[in-house]
């Protein structure tokens, strides 16, 4: 099996830990890109125009909603726009209990909401199982 690529825009280095800790115990072999924030992530994937040549495209995004220097829902606009990006699939990882925040990413069509569960089993899970679902309909098959 190749190796995915995933990019992963998350400030706190605990959730890196078990996002990390999630795909490889759940078999899912991938090379992790990581941002601290949004604008870090921005800047490198979605280049000046003409300097798009350079940059990877990932099979896979992560990013959470509360980041520093960024709104995670701006930050998901910018990715969408980028035509390189367009077709990536793109999933919200947060611990926002807000519904308002639900409600807009519900609204969003193709982004999958992530609630970040508060016990360690349940977050290993779900975050493998939401990846393993997003590689598969990127790649076609099952991760």
């Amino acid at each position: 099996m190749n190796q995915c690529q995933i990019v992963v825009i998350e400030d706190n280095p605990a959730d890196v830990f078990l996002i990390r800790l999630a795909l490889e115990e759940n078999g899912v072999p991938c090379e992790m890109t990581l941002f601290n924030n949004g604008e870090e992530a921005l800047h490198a994937l979605c280049p000046p125009e003409g300097g798009e040549e350079s940059v990877f495209v990932p099979d896979a995004i992560l990013l959470d909603l509360n980041t520093p220097k960024s709104d995670g829902f701006n930050v998901l606009a910018r990715l969408r726009q980028t035509t390189r990006l367009a077709e990536v699939p793109i999933a919200i990882i947060t611990s926002s209990q807000a519904t308002t925040d639900r409600d807009r990413i519900a609204r969003l069509v193709g982004i999958r909401y992530i609630p970040k569960p508060s016990q360690l089993d349940a977050f290993l899970s779900t975050v493998s199982e939401a990846v393993k679902e997003m590689l598969s309909k990127n790649t076609g098959g099952p991760v």
